[in-house]
């Protein structure tokens, strides 16, 4: 299967590696989309304090199962769905690559309905819902937030979703 790997700051290859065999408790995923996070582009440029090369990134992510390991039941093969990222892309190996091995319990399903490019912000929309629920009271609140980016975009819907009167965003 081709995978990505940057071999150093600013230098992407691709190599055909082994397709991963699921072990007991993980599945197989198809990778089907992966977003480009802030923290993809500061890998990409030597910046991230994290990351040691090479590395293949990726974490924001929607696929379909393609194997389920032993003992895994809970969870179908063809079922869309999206990973838990936790430090993939960055301290450990990321999801660029055409199948993707993990532990079953990182695994959320998707509604069918779900775009593939729909579950791959499940993740950037986390963030962002995250930090809307950390405000001590949003309903009626007025909310001002620094930056347009995506997770900027999301987090100012959130806000609005959860109850916030009035949003401001700038950048």
């Amino acid at each position: 299967m081709l995978q990505q790997v940057m071999t150093a700051p600013g230098v992407i290859a691709f190599r055909d590696v082994p397709t991963p065999k699921p072990q007991p408790g993980e599945v197989l995923v198809k990778i089907q989309k992966i977003g480009v996070c802030g923290s993809d582009i500061h890998v990409y440029h030597g910046e991230h304090p994290f990351t040691k090369y090479p590395v293949t990134q990726g974490h924001e992510v929607s696929g379909e199962i393609a194997a389920l390991g032993k003992g895994v039941t809970s969870l179908r093969v063809g079922q869309r769905v999206t990973i838990e990222p936790q430090v993939m892309g960055f301290q450990t190996t990321g999801t660029a690559s055409e199948f993707f091995a993990v532990d079953a319990a990182k695994i959320t399903p998707l509604p069918d309905t779900m775009s593939f490019n729909e579950g791959a912000m499940i993740e950037p929309l986390a963030v962002a819902v995250h930090a809307a629920k950390r405000f001590p009271e949003l309903a009626g609140a007025k909310v001002a937030i620094l930056g347009s980016g995506p997770i900027g975009i999301l987090l100012a819907q959130s806000c609005k979703a959860l109850g916030a009167a009035q949003v401001l965003i700038t950048d």
